[in-house]
């Protein structure tokens, strides 16, 4: 098995492998298609975790700018950074664990469940691999899909020590996985449906600014949040699974396929004009600028030490 990423020129698909990696290094993907994980919250036992630590009730909008901080740390620092950002996530997920309250009384939990465990990461991967497989659906093979789940799936390596835990290694079997658990334990809830309205009528976000701002832009913020919102609403639902779909009463008409058509040739326009400084997060545009940078500096370097062969060529471009 080589260790080479999919993304290296010598591997085979490499070109898409590397495109599927800028995917995730757009803020926009996750932005267009994160309301696809309403439905790690269709899983009663994660629901009524989330619902007890209250993270999001108390600023709907703060926890999901914390999450789209959190992707590029795991995806595009470096070893030891991503290392150190897994195994805190760990830690963080280890104090989640106890009993719920009120709809979710007597209800236990705990985030290092390792089904649980298997269920939340990998519904966070299938946000990026449906987003991703949906924008491009009638352009990628069966074998191409493959090749968009195994780059994420080489990225996303955090899983705990626990064969149960473990995210699956296809494609294939996180599809047939999802369809076992949608159609077993999904179901309807009230945390569910809560996240699903709160989507809709965001708080203004409290991680940047003073509150004297804060309160300045509210009004502005509840007129053109439903708006600029409306976007990532009609992704979702058109990328959603069908028992999300039903779960969350989505009526999938004539116009509203229209619009998601119109959505995705735009996301396809601006990935292939668009330049890539202004599509990318900060972090992934320094990983992937300092790769090229190392690539020049090692492409004239040797091979090999060894005295050369009697006889041999000299290999071109080498010192």
């Amino acid at each position: 098995m080589t260790d080479l990423p999919p993304w290296h020129p010598s591997q085979p698909h490499h070109a898409l492998a590397a495109d599927v990696r800028a995917w995730l290094g757009t803020p926009a993907a996750f932005a267009l298609f994160g309301r696809l994980a309403l439905d790690q919250v269709a899983y009663r036992e994660v629901a009524a975790a989330v619902d007890a630590t209250g993270r999001f009730a108390q600023n709907f909008t703060d926890r999901g700018i914390r999450s789209g901080l959190w992707g590029p740390l795991l995806l595009f620092g470096d070893d030891a950074d991503r290392r150190a950002s897994a195994q805190r996530l760990k830690d963080l997920h280890g104090q989640v664990r106890g009993e719920g309250k009120g709809h979710f009384a007597g209800e236990r939990y705990s985030a290092l469940n390792p089904a649980l465990w298997k269920w939340v990461g990998t519904t966070s991967l299938m946000v990026f691999h449906t987003g991703y497989v949906t924008t491009y659906r009638g352009r990628l093979t069966a074998e191409q899909r493959e090749v968009v789940y195994g780059t994420i799936r080489h990225l996303v390596d955090f899983d705990l020590p626990s064969e149960q835990a473990r995210m699956p290694a296809t494609a294939a079997e996180a599809e047939a996985y999802y369809d076992e658990v949608a159609a077993t334990v999904l179901e309807d809830n009230e945390f569910l449906q809560w996240a699903n309205a709160t989507f809709d009528r965001l708080p203004v976000p409290t991680l940047v600014g003073p509150r004297w701002l804060q309160r300045a832009i509210a009004p502005f913020w509840r007129i053109l949040t439903p708006a600029l919102g409306r976007p990532a609403k009609v992704c979702a639902e058109g990328a959603a699974h069908p028992r999300m779909r039903e779960l969350l009463g989505v009526r999938w008409t004539r116009r509203r396929r229209a619009e998601f058509g119109l959505y995705l040739l735009l996301i396809r326009t601006a990935r292939r004009w668009l330049p890539r400084w202004l599509l990318l997060d900060p972090l992934a545009l320094n990983r992937l600028r300092y790769e090229r940078l190392r690539a020049r500096y090692e492409r004239p370097q040797l091979a090999s030490f060894a005295a050369p062969v009697a006889g041999a060529q000299k290999t071109p471009g080498t010192l």
